[in-house]
This record gives C-alpha cells, sequence and structure tokens, in this order.
C-alpha cells in the first residue's frame, strides 16, 4: 500500500521554491492524492475537445459518442480526446452492435502517424475480447482473462470501467473485475481515444460518467489490498526485454527431465522446446530425457512390474531440473475433485524434491473445443467444454507458489494466443505449429529467448534424432520382455544359454548412440555461437 502511495505521489509532487535568509534555494515536495474529477472530458452534447483524422464516423447521439460504419472499414479508426491522463479512472458505458464487432477505448496513448492510428494501451470490446487489455501497435495481448467476457450483455449497455496506478491496470465490467496487471515497461502518461477497428459494418457507442484523476484505489467492490493481490504480470514484454531475472539458469552436463501426460510427451515430437533451450543456454553440454507417458497423472503412473517408478526413474538418469505438467485432463472430474488433485500432486512433487534439483511446474493448456467443429448444445454437452481447467491451473499457481516452485502460467498465455485458431488436433492434444507456440512461450515464461529461427533447423534435426534414440532406449517397444511380465519368454533369452538375456544387451547398446546423438546436438549449437 505504501508502494502504490509513492507512486500517486511520483505524479502529484507539488515543487515550491523559496529563498532562506542566506539565499540558499530550498524546495519543498508535496503531495496532492486528493481525487480530482474531469469535468473537461466530455459535455455529453458535442465532439469539442475530441479529434479525427476522418470525423465522418462520428457524432454524439443519446448523449454518446457514437461510432457508426455503413461499410466496410479499411483501417482502424480513432477518435482523440484532448486530455491527458496519467493515474486515473474512467467509468464509461459500452454498446456494441454487432457483438461480432470490436472496438476498444485507448488510455496512455499517443498518435502513431498522421493518419491517427494508436499506440498504447487499449481496453477491448468485442466478442472474445471484452475486458481484456491489448497494446495497440506494439505489444498485442497483455492481459487476457476471461472473466469481463462472462459478465458481458451482447447487444446491450455494459458497464467498463478502467482504473491505472503507476504501474499498474484493471479493468471491470459490470462489477466484475477483469484486468489486473502490473506492467513496469508500459506507458505511465498518454491521450484516451475510442476506436472504430477495421472490418464489417458496426455501431459502438461510449457513454462517459466519469474520469477521475488521482482516483483512490478500489475497483468492482475491492479495496486496495485486494487489488494489489491479484495483480499479473504482462503476457509481453517490450521487445529485449525481461520481466524479471531468468526462472531457470542451465549449467554445464544439466539433465533436463519432462514428465507429464500426453501434451509434454508430445514435446519430444517435435524438439521446439529442447532447442530453444539449448539455443538459449551458454554452456557446453546439457542432456534431456522426456520421461512423459500419455495415460500419467499426479495420482498415478503406471508402469510395467521391474519399470520402476516416477521417482527411481529420475533418479536414475540423474534429473537435476524437473518439468512437471499435470492438471487438464483431471480436471474432468470436475471442482469436486479438485481438492484430491492438488493432494496427489503435492505429494508427488514432494517424492521428486531433492536439494539439487530444480521443479518447474507447468500449467494445464486449455481445452480447444471450437476445434470439435460442435455447435450450440453440442458443445456444452461435451465434458472438456464443462471441465474447470481454469479452477485447476488456479489451484496449481497458488500450490507452486506456497511449495516455492518455478512456475509456468502456460495457461495464461494460451487463453490469449490460442485465440488465432485451432490449436489441437481433438480439442485436447496439442498440433505441431502449437507445439512450436507453446515452445515460445514457456521461454517467454521462463524469461529466456523465445524466437525460434530458421538457423535453428539443423539444430532441431539432431535434437529429434537424440529424442527418438531415447524414446527407444526407456520405453522400447518390447519393453514386458526387458522389465515386466515377459521374461520368462523364449524369445528375450539366448537360444543356446537359457540364463543370457539377449533384449536388455540390445537396449544398453543404444546408450552408444544416444551418446553420439547428444554430441552431434552439441556441434550444432556450437554453429549458432
Amino acid at each position: 500500500m505504501q508502494s502504490s502511495i509513492l507512486n500517486r505521489c511520483r505524479n502529484t509532487l507539488l515543487h515550491i521554491l523559496f529563498y532562506t535568509g542566506t539565499g540558499v534555494a530550498v524546495m519543498i515536495c508535496g503531495c496532492n492524492s486528493a481525487p480530482q474529477t474531469d469535468d473537461n472530458f466530455f459535455n455529453g452534447i458535442s465532439l469539442k475537445g475530441w479529434s479525427a483524422t476522418d470525423t465522418s464516423y462520428w457524432s454524439v447521439k443519446d448523449n454518446a459518442i457514437t461510432g457508426q460504419s455503413s461499410h466496410e472499414v479499411s483501417k482502424n479508426e480513432f477518435l482523440w480526446s484532448d486530455v491527458e491522463v496519467s493515474d486515473f479512472y474512467l467509468s464509461v458505458d459500452v454498446k456494441l452492435e454487432p457483438n461480432s464487432g470490436n472496438a476498444g477505448i485507448q488510455f496512455r496513448s499517443a498518435k502513431a502517424d498522421e493518419s491517427g492510428q494508436a499506440v498504447g494501451y487499449q481496453a477491448d470490446v468485442g466478442k472474445g475480447v471484452w475486458g481484456r487489455l491489448y497494446h495497440e501497435h506494439d505489444r498485442t495481448y497483455l492481459d487476457w482473462p476471461d472473466a469481463g467476457e462472462a459478465a458481458v450483455h451482447p447487444g446491450e449497455w455494459n458497464h467498463y470501467e478502467i482504473l491505472a496506478s503507476g504501474d499498474r491496470i484493471w479493468t471491470a465490467i459490470n462489477g466484475v473485475l477483469s484486468v489486473a496487471v502490473e506492467d513496469l515497461f508500459g506507458e505511465k502518461k498518454g491521450k484516451i481515444a475510442v476506436q472504430i477497428h477495421s472490418g464489417p459494418p458496426m455501431t459502438v457507442q461510449y457513454r462517459f460518467n466519469k474520469l477521475v484523476h488521482h482516483p483512490k484505489i478500489e475497483l468492482a467492490g475491492l479495496n486496495e489490498k485486494q487489488l494489489l493481490e491479484a495483480l499479473r504480470t504482462p503476457l509481453n514484454p517490450p521487445k529485449g526485454k525481461a520481466l524479471g531475472k531468468p526462472k531457470l539458469s542451465l549449467q554445464n552436463n544439466d539433465v533436463v527431465v519432462f514428465t507429464g501426460g500426453a501434451n509434454m510427451a508430445g514435446f519430444q515430437k517435435t524438439g521446439y522446446l529442447e532447442t530453444l533451450l539449448e539455443a538459449a543456454s551458454p554452456v557446453e553440454k546439457l542432456h534431456f530425457r522426456n520421461m512423459s507417458w500419455e495415460g500419467d497423472v499426479a495420482a498415478e503412473q503406471y508402469r510395467e512390474t521391474g519399470f520402476g517408478g516416477w521417482e527411481s526413474n529420475l533418479d536414475s538418469v540423474h534429473c537435476n531440473i524437473l518439468f512437471v505438467q499435470f492438471g487438464q485432463m483431471e480436471s474432468l472430474q470436475g471442482e469436486d475433485s479438485l481438492a484430491g488433485f492438488i493432494y496427489d500432486y503435492k505429494r508427488l512433487l514432494d517424492s521428486a524434491g531433492k536439494d539439487d534439483r530444480k521443479i518447474i511446474v507447468v500449467s494445464p493448456i486449455p481445452f480447444d473445443t471450437a476445434a470439435l467443429k460442435l455447435s450450440g448444445e453440442q458443445t456444452g454437452n461435451i465434458p472438456i467444454a464443462r471441465a474447470p481447467v481454469d479452477k485447476y491451473a488456479a489451484a496449481i499457481k497458488n500450490m507452486a507458489a506456497e511449495e516455492g516452485y518455478a512456475y509456468i502460467d502456460l495457461f495464461r498465455q494460451m487463453k490469449a494466443y490460442g485465440l488465432n485458431g485451432h490449436y489441437t488436433t481433438d480439442g485436447i492434444h496439442l498440433n505441431a505449429e502449437a507445439q512450436r507456440m507453446v515452445a515460445a512461450l514457456m521461454m517467454k515464461e521462463l524469461n529466456l529467448p523465445s524466437e525460434y529461427k530458421d538457423s535453428y533447423e539443423p539444430l532441431r534435426k539432431q535434437v529429434l534424432e537424440m529424442n527418438s534414440l531415447w524414446f527407444q532406449y526407456w520405453r522400447a517397444g518390447n519393453w514386458a520382455f526387458i522389465y515386466g511380465t515377459e521374461l520368462i519368454q523364449p524369445f528375450s533369452r539366448d537360444w543356446k544359454d537359457r540364463n543370457h538375456r539377449i533384449l536388455p544387451e540390445e537396449r544398453t547398446a543404444l546408450e552408444s548412440y544416444l551418446q553420439k546423438a547428444e554430441d552431434h546436438v552439441q556441434e550444432e549449437r556450437a554453429k549458432l555461437q
């Protein structure tokens, strides 16, 4: 709370100079944090104090600024206020017809060019984006929660609130908190503008109720403490910036193990995550071991007799960096099973915990119901549409914080970036393109370089060869003859010496090939330096 007061004071310092009897100038700084309502922002009857490159789209109707297009709009159109804001509270009622249109409220923004295009924050308006925070003309998605969208009344007036104080921004729709983000790199002041997005004909009305400078920190029935607790980091920092120190520091000969269900297992088939980690690593050599299994859940990881359990498998490869992802499939059991899931997850991670092992918990991804191409009641009746995976992701995040594990909020990232199209093959399993996108998002969450470059392809080719050999070694097709129920079968033994087991030796022979594959990966990575 103290820091927020200082932030407000920072922007409202009164500098008073006076001279002492010795002629020394003294500056006294006072803080004027009293809220100030702006009576000149919008008069309700005209566009006085507002300007646009093309005014034909804009008028005032029923005491509301109205943006209307009767034809296809080729580019975004903005109406700019003369008023500059820094710390402020804005209350506005918004009506969009049809709801499939797109519009927004720019704030702390500036004109990008003579055409009046905007650079800066946008409180989004429209189906699929209501209540979310976008950065126009630069960083794109910043905070992409579902809460505001769920509170919208399509085709009706919706009460929109924006609160900005220092690095912190909140929005609310119809009294429901939506955006809550702390953006260290964002604009701290700028103009307000309203938008008609390019596209089909539409009408959007903005009925401004109040603009307050230096407001109290309260919104949607929440006090300052509650609002601060809700803050998240932005999805996208500016290029070349990181949201903090890297969550993962790689050392020479680190053994990085991936565990989880089908989607984590799928990484070894595309190799994008391993390639990005290799490219970002300053060390000489890394070892990647994907120990995910398609049927694994937090409560149980079934293995054939003799194969070894989860913990012993990790120890056998000397794992010291462990990525773990569970929760998506477990969410199909509903909210009533959430507490039991978290109990099982904690117990599983406790069993893997060692002083020299860093554990990185990866959130589940959202289900992709759009990929099923169902409609209406069909969509609502399928389990993945009803599964509270968002609740599971939130509980996992809290667990990771309480237990001191690094956390990758992939769920939040995917809610934003998955909107561009179907990202699964069947609503559950990531497609190849999404594997690449998710790998980049995970790197971004780790505060490591996330851009996948074409020059990485030779490296990825070697990574895939390494992954294939590891899969053959660890999950051999004839594994039951090596570990499990078929040990006594003649096929698994030398026909001349029944005590001599051939198949385990064949598996062991793969170790030298795996070592060579890792050497080839190292050689390709060295070419990138």
